[in-house]
């Protein structure tokens, strides 16, 4: 019964398709929902509220970040590129240690130098594994500040220094060991 109905409606579309609506049915219809012939309501488009939602929330953490940022680094004196004033602030004891080691890599580099002119390849060789230890170690520094676990990262700092001083005495040792060897065979 169902495939008569079907075949039926669409035997006789084009009969069906003929009538349209009155006008009255049309002005009946606008008059629900509110539109007059003569009256032309502007029509505005809101963009969904969680777009809205997501642009604020984004500049208020943007302000915020950027407030705590500059409020950080007021408070926080700054580690000077040189010298060990933040870490003399924190412990003395540290502070007098770094600078101890400060001093005894400064000498050891200093001897190492004298490698440069009799070996260039093994001096910049030294000196690349030096600088790397060194960058850990100032990376560690300007940490220091803002980090929460100051006494943690003290100690890394220290242990820093002592494998650059390791590091160069095996440094020279390997010199002192060529200088022989070269002496040797003269």
């Amino acid at each position: 019964m169902n495939k008569d109905l079907e075949r039926f409606v669409r035997d006789n579309r084009a009969a069906f398709d003929t009538e349209k609506p009155s006008a009255r049915i049309w002005t009946a219809i606008e008059n629900k929902l509110g539109h007059t012939p003569g009256n032309k309501k502007k029509v505005y488009k809101f963009k969904p509220f969680w777009l809205t939602a997501a642009a604020i929330v984004l500049v208020v953490a943007a302000v915020n970040i950027y407030s705590l940022f500059i409020n950080d680094r007021k408070d926080v004196p700054v580690v000077q590129p040189a010298g060990n004033g933040y870490i003399a602030v924190l412990d003395p004891a540290y502070a007098a240690e770094v600078s101890r080691f400060t001093i005894l890599i400064d000498e050891k580099q200093a001897e190492l130098k004298s490698l440069q002119a009799d070996n260039p390849v093994l001096y910049e060789k030294f000196s690349k594994d030096i600088q790397k230890l060194d960058s850990t170690y100032h990376l560690l520094r300007n940490q220091l500040p803002v980090n929460p676990n100051k006494e943690e990262l003290l100690q890394a700092m220290i242990g820093n220094l002592h494998l650059q001083i390791s590091l160069l005495n095996q440094q020279l040792d390997i010199i002192q060991k060529i200088k022989q060897s070269n002496s040797q065979s003269l």
